[in-house]
């Protein structure tokens, strides 16, 4: 059987019609919806349908229908496909299978493999080669993952080991990230701050104040740990930007 992860927030209409359109009868639709979209999904055989609080995330939805799902593969849609695209989610015959993305040319691609080690590194985790907008995860890969607390982050960031690994094109856009946008927006601009603020106190003190050994040494590492600071923020921005908020918890249910 094949696990149809479906979060959805808005556009219900569009997801109820998404899921008539499906014609397969391997294919189960686990529906997580907010109560605004209750009147939109009925239970069936192919469709089981979990009403959450209005407030809800699709990162969070996703971690709360990990339980219910049945085995099998399982398929993660983070948007709407079409028919034919999904069935080649479904077909393939890799452990994990993406949204296909633009190849970058050789100077990007230089520094995207810089960036890649740096998050390594940091936060001991890859990036997927490809969109996860749509995952799908062959069995042995689902196997894993009903083991996991987080599918949602298990489906954002590769830490997986050993498992093949291939994309689908899909003509849509990828999905929109969840991410409050006004924490990372201040967080970044204010180490960003801090950093420049250091190094232009230190220029300040050596203009107007005699230049010591221990005072170059407590400015240098005032300097040296607001830039690994700056980094961080940095790259905890742009993990943001491209995976959406680290981790989530799950939903609450709706009432």
């Amino acid at each position: 059987m094949n696990n149809i992860v479906l979060p959805v927030i808005d556009g219900f209409e569009q997801a109820a019609q998404f899921i008539k359109n499906i014609k397969r009868d391997d294919c189960k639709f686990f529906v997580g919806t907010t109560k605004a979209g209750e009147s939109y999904f009925k239970n069936s055989k192919k469709v089981k349908v979990f009403i959450f609080a209005d407030k809800s995330k699709k990162e969070e939805i996703i971690n709360s229908l990990a339980s219910e799902l049945d085995d099998g593969k399982i398929i993660v849609l983070r948007k709407l496909i079409s028919s034919q695209e999904l069935d080649l989610f479904i077909s393939s015959q890799t452990d994990i299978t993406l949204c296909a993305t633009k190849k970058l040319n050789k100077f990007c691609m230089f520094f995207n493999k810089i960036w890649r080690k740096i998050i390594k590194l940091l936060f001991d985790f890859t990036f997927f080669e490809g969109d996860v907008s749509v995952v799908a995860l062959g069995e042995s890969a689902a196997l894993v993952a009903r083991n996991i607390s987080n599918l949602s982050y298990a489906t954002r960031v590769n830490r997986w080991k050993g498992m093949s690994q291939s994309s689908v094109k899909v003509a849509s856009k990828p999905a929109k990230k969840e991410y409050s946008k006004f924490k990372i927006n201040t967080m970044l601009i204010g180490f960003v701050g801090l950093f420049v603020g250091c190094v232009a106190a230190t220029a300040v003190y050596f203009i107007f104040e005699k230049a010591t050994f221990l005072a170059g040494v407590l400015w240098a590492c005032a300097i040296f740990l607001s830039l690994l600071f700056m980094i961080l923020a940095i790259n905890i921005y742009l993990l943001n930007v491209k995976t959406g908020k680290r981790l989530f918890k799950k939903a609450e249910k709706g009432e």
